[in-house]
């Protein structure tokens, strides 16, 4: 029987193994403590064996695949005690590069940054605005707020704000997992808001405006964070799912099947973490670092593209009660 203070990456690997041997275990699961409190985990496999793991690929279950042969689907996560590392927003004046090693007096120890909010990208979501500008309220440390633009209405519904302890926050979506179930996945089934409109097209040069879903329905490199979802010691989780070739839709996820993978995943707590998405396609890029090193590099492009806002987690001396991570309704 497993420890039961075991991280529950650590538990739910163990059951993994049991699926897998020799080669095929190498080739597709990897779990690697970081530094203290911080746990990396990586999954590269074809849908169907995926789907034998638990992380479903959609919300009513297995499903027969048609997957060419050699298709993989990839998953990693970095998985943080939320008593050693606090969490904050990054932004700056202008565009920020996600592969830059964090600066500052406390550059030496232990950090992740992942995707942050939709942003202002090449200007389609308000010509007259700075690119860095975020979709949604953005508040840095102390609770600044920022110029930010507006959600767009027919989505206000999906948003959330994600505040952390020092009083930054940010507004994301939508929301894809809670109490375990996959949320969005119910929500998205047969809804044609989440789908590009029948005279969309992007041959003609048509582009999806930051901020809006209509993306939901198509796959896409996605990115995610799992929070605890009341007071406690709890696990913070932060997720990526590159493409391993964006030409081919069962290397990724819709944002159901996401929502259903990260049900699952916060499954892994009791109570079960909620999830949130974050803004992913090109700019994908989960990163860690200590001690001046890289600990974790994974972008779904060598070059990601730069991005309005960040997400980062610092270690820090071990707390009695952390600070939590919220996740409320944006205030109408």
């Amino acid at each position: 029987m497993l420890n039961s203070s075991l991280p529950a990456e650590v538990k739910v690997a163990a059951r993994w193994r049991a699926l897998l041997s020799g080669q095929q275990l190498r080739r597709t699961l990897s779990v690697t403590t970081l530094a203290p409190g911080m746990i990396a985990v990586r999954l590269n496999g074809p849908p169907a064996l995926l789907e034998r793991m638990g992380l479903r690929s959609t919300a009513a279950g297995p499903q027969p695949t048609n997957s060419p042969a050699g298709v993989a689907r990839r998953l990693a996560w970095v998985s943080l005690d939320a008593r050693r590392f606090s969490g904050h927003v990054v932004q700056g004046d202008s565009l920020l590069d996600p592969c830059l090693h964090p600066a500052g007096e406390d550059a030496s120890t232990a950090c992740v940054r992942i995707n942050g909010g939709y942003f202002n990208f090449r200007q389609r979501a308000c010509v007259g605005s700075p690119e860095h500008l975020p979709i949604g309220s953005l508040r840095m440390r102390g609770g600044a707020a920022q110029p930010a633009l507006q959600v767009p209405p027919a989505f206000v519904d999906d948003y959330r704000e994600l505040a952390f302890g020092d009083g930054s926050s940010l507004a994301c979506a939508p929301l894809l997992a809670e109490r375990g179930e996959a949320v969005f996945a119910l929500k998205a089934s047969g809804n044609p808001c989440y789908r590009l409109p029948p005279d969309f097209s992007f041959e003609r040069g048509d582009v999806v405006a930051p901020g809006m879903l209509w993306h939901a329905h198509d796959a896409n490199p996605r990115v995610a964070i799992s929070v605890p979802a009341g007071p406690g010691n709890g696990r913070i989780r932060l997720v990526a799912a590159p493409m391993v070739d964006r030409s081919c839709a069962d290397t990724g996820w819709t944002l159901s099947a996401f929502s259903a993978a990260l049900a699952r995943l916060d499954r892994q707590h009791s109570p079960p973490n909620l999830s949130l998405n974050l803004d992913g396609g090109e700019s994908v890029a989960l990163m860690a670092w200590a001690e001046g090193r890289t600990l974790l590099d994974v972008r779904q492009t060598l070059q990601p593209r730069h991005v309005g806002n960040l997400i980062e987690f610092r270690a820090g001396a071990p707390r009695r009660s952390p600070e939590m991570v919220r996740c409320v309704r944006l205030a109408t």
